[in-house]
């Protein structure tokens, strides 16, 4: 294959998987849009109501400004049956770890750079979801 041939495939395959990943990136599927966000191990032993979180009210006030400020809808636990005090959950940092779901069309990006300046979370990240056969 010449190689002026194979530089113009590698463009076509990189700007293809580019334009094909925007959406998940951008957050822009469905009626809502989510982030996953993993706390603290020493923030989730102060959220109220761990396995039914107020948004608003989660007992972590910077966590209850930014989730008012981006309009979280819902904060579902991603790992529902874990104790924030299990210390094989903490160990394996499955301990509050949540899904926020906000109004379609949200700056995921903006916002999970916002969530990851705040002591209380460990990390944000666009919900991907991932589908295993």
């Amino acid at each position: 294959m010449p190689v002026q041939l194979m530089k113009d495939v590698v463009t076509w395959m990189v700007i293809v998987i580019i334009v094909l990943g925007l959406p998940a990136c951008s957050g822009m599927i469905g009626g809502q849009d989510e982030i996953l966000i993993g706390l603290t191990n020493d923030a989730a032993r102060f959220v109220l109501q761990p396995q039914q979180p107020n948004p608003v009210n989660t007992g972590l006030p910077s966590l209850d400004a930014l989730n008012q400020k981006w309009r979280v809808q819902r904060m579902t636990p991603v790992f529902p049956d874990v104790s924030p005090n299990d210390p094989a959950a903490v160990r394996h940092g499955l301990a509050g770890v949540y899904k926020l779901a906000v109004p379609k069309g949200t700056n995921l990006r903006v916002m999970i750079q916002e969530y990851q300046s705040d002591p209380n979370v460990a990390y944000a990240e666009i919900n991907t979801p991932v589908e295993t056969k």
